[in-house]
């Protein structure tokens, strides 16, 4: 998708210092604020338009478009207040009531955005002359957090804020930077240039890189300032040993949990001896300790122990369990001494081929065939979202809190891609995310995480800290302004 992305208004002198350059790994899929779900194009996303919120390195909502809120009726009115004098990177005045028709757009517009599912309870939007009122038929507790996804922008002939934008749409955006060109493509350049909102910061040059060893040579050479979580484990422990003298590393915890997702519509995996006989034969706690070199830690929940929110539940290797669970099941081995065989989806990225490869040795100590299918990033992401899977691992990235669980688990959700649907999950979820009050909703999550580690659509592996290797002589931040989410927005700050 080719869009004009309007050059004027809020830029400071172009080049006035040479960028910081951020190496990527993955190329976004879009940055239509409207349809940007993958981490590349919120990440991005996140600096050139803004919301009325943002979370910050601890996942805390900040004021951005308003400069304060509050709420009313038990949860259900939410009232924002706008800073005065914004404006977008067209210098256009930004105000209440454009951005109450913005956020309109959001939950009534065409097409669908999939972020509109983030809002269950979500009736209307109004606004005065300096106030954005957001009304819901039930409270919801995360709203502040989660509307931080919905940004601000303008689509060059459109009538209202946020409309969907055609492929040759002009865009403007309203954030901290504003790009300087337009090409998304592989082993390309996105430059992006500091808006006076972001005054005193230089410019930002991202380049995708997916082959690991380019990333690392690129970096050697010095044609890359920085590289955040883009980088292989093993190179990066390699990096940070052999190269000391000249990059400096910074690691913090954090709260991305890879899992391991099951069709809950296929025959053999709707059935949950199946699934509870695969999570004990996968020795997560060795692929944790001996392959991510200290980069991860085992996971009990997609909720990571960071948040207040999390309950873990503990899934211990057991090998011989599985075994019986799968002869009982009635999957006894046959000749070849496999019981079944099942197929696993995964991308060409070399971690994901490596665990991939693992759970294939370990499935077929307990009789599992599993035929791992490797397909381009754009293939997995079509597959897993119309269903054509069997297995999958992924990753979600900066979760936050327990919304999470409404997505994924939901049977009314658009995320919940494994198909899972319990009467009995719907009406916690339900009861958790239109509970104000923290004291009564973590019971409730409690028991909805509890009830996921029983009936396993999803079996978290593990949860991904952060790691940062950049340039010596780069100074601004240290290893406790790293974003848990893994965001980019503290990499902004180097100097």
């Amino acid at each position: 998708m080719l869009w004009a992305f309007c050059l004027l208004g809020l830029s400071v002198p172009a080049l006035a210092t040479e960028p910081i350059r951020i190496l990527l790994d993955q190329t976004p899929a879009t940055l239509n604020p409207r349809g940007t779900l993958d981490a590349a194009g919120q990440r991005i996303n996140a600096l050139i338009f803004r919301g009325l919120t943002r979370i910050d390195s601890d996942l805390q909502p900040q004021p951005d478009l308003a400069e304060s809120w509050s709420v009313q009726n038990s949860g259900r009115v939410w009232k924002f207040r706008i800073r005065p004098e914004l404006r977008d990177h067209a210098g256009r005045t930004i105000d209440a009531r454009q951005i109450a028709a913005c956020l309109e757009n959001y939950r009534t517009g065409k097409p669908v955005s999939p972020l509109r599912g983030s809002f269950p309870h979500w009736k209307g939007t109004e606004s005065d002359s300096f106030q954005v009122t957001i009304r819901l038929e039930k409270p919801d507790p995360y709203l502040p957090r989660n509307i931080s996804l919905l940004r601000y922008f303008i689509v060059s002939g459109a009538e209202r804020p946020c409309a969907e934008p055609a492929p040759d749409a002009e865009v403007i955006g309203s954030g901290l930077y504003r790009p300087e060109h337009w090409d998304l493509s592989p082993e390309s350049h996105f430059l992006l240039q500091p808006t006076a909102l972001a005054s005193g910061r230089r410019p930002v040059d991202f380049l995708f890189i997916h082959d690991d060893n380019t990333k690392a040579l690129k970096l050697i050479r010095g044609e890359i300032d920085a590289i955040q979580n883009s980088i292989s484990l093993t190179k990066t422990r390699w990096l940070q040993q052999d190269y000391a003298d000249r990059f400096r590393s910074l690691e913090r915890e954090g709260v991305s949990v890879s899992y391991l997702a099951y069709n809950m519509n296929d025959p053999l995996l709707r059935r949950r001896e199946l699934r509870r006989a695969i999570a004990l034969a996968l020795d997560r706690e060795s692929i944790v300790r001996h392959k991510h070199l200290g980069f991860t830690s085992l996971a009990g929940s997609l909720l990571s122990p960071l948040l207040p929110e999390s309950h873990q539940v503990p899934f211990a290797y057991d090998p011989r369990a599985a075994e019986a669970l799968l002869e009982q099941a009635g999957f006894p081995r046959g000749k070849d001494g496999f019981r079944l065989e099942l197929r696993y989806k995964s991308t060409p990225v070399r971690e994901g081929i490596e665990t991939a490869l693992l759970f294939q040795e370990m499935l077929a100590k307990v009789g599992i065939r599993l035929r791992v299918d490797v397909v381009e990033p754009a293939v997995f992401l079509a597959s897993v979202r119309r269903g054509h899977f069997q297995l999958y691992s992924s990753r979600w990235l900066g979760v936050a809190d327990g919304s999470i669980l409404y997505n994924t688990l939901h049977s009314g959700q658009a995320q919940n891609r494994v198909a899972y649907g319990n009467p009995e999950m719907d009406r916690l979820l339900e009861q958790a995310i239109a509970e104000p009050e923290a004291s009564r909703r973590i019971p409730l999550l409690r028991r909805v995480q509890e009830l996921a580690g029983e009936e396993l659509p999803y079996l978290p592996l593990w949860y991904w800290g952060n790691a940062l290797i950049l340039r010596k002589g780069l100074v601004g931040i240290e290893a406790r302004d790293l974003s848990l989410s893994g965001g980019l927005e503290p990499l902004t700050r180097l100097r």
